[in-house]
């Protein structure tokens, strides 16, 4: 497995615009948590799901990747395994090259088709680990700061 470096995370997180697939509309969602996280810091989010309206684009709610505009080139994938490779096709089809497929979303075979395509991506992490944690996803990240298992 490729090691994933604390440089290789600050380059993901460095972006103005981020497509999170996955979205819900659930506000206890662990996606709604996330979005609600990037928004705090900042980010322009685009969220993406099959099932939202078409009348939800003037919420920057979509329902693929193909609905994206050309300036949003990070991608945050909070699918199940079972959908995270029909989702990196669409990525490598938009021309997308920033890729974080969050801990538990990622299959071998994804990680052999992001690394076939030369895409950069963040896997085997979570993505509070490194947007300012709060509350149990700070607990978590002391727990793995003190064990040394955050990437350096």
């Amino acid at each position: 497995m490729e090691l994933i470096s604390k440089q290789k995370i600050d380059h993901f997180l460095d972006c103005q615009a981020m497509a999170i697939v996955g979205a819900s509309r659930n506000e206890k969602s662990f996606s709604a948590q996330v979005a609600k996280q990037l928004s705090k810091l900042g980010y322009n989010l685009w969220y993406v799901n099959p099932r939202f309206e078409m009348d939800e684009v003037d919420d920057q709610r979509i329902q693929s990747l193909s609905m994206l505009p050309g300036n949003v080139n990070h991608l945050l994938i909070l699918t199940p395994k079972s959908q995270t490779e029909s989702v990196m096709h669409q990525a490598i089809a938009k021309g997308i090259k920033d890729v974080w497929i969050q801990q538990q979303s990622e299959t071998p075979q994804v990680l052999e088709l992001a690394q076939k395509n030369n895409l950069n991506t963040i896997h085997h992490q979570c993505i509070f680990m490194f947007t300012q944690p709060e509350g149990l996803h700070k607990f978590h990240h002391r727990v793995k700061k003190f064990f040394g298992s955050l990437p350096k």
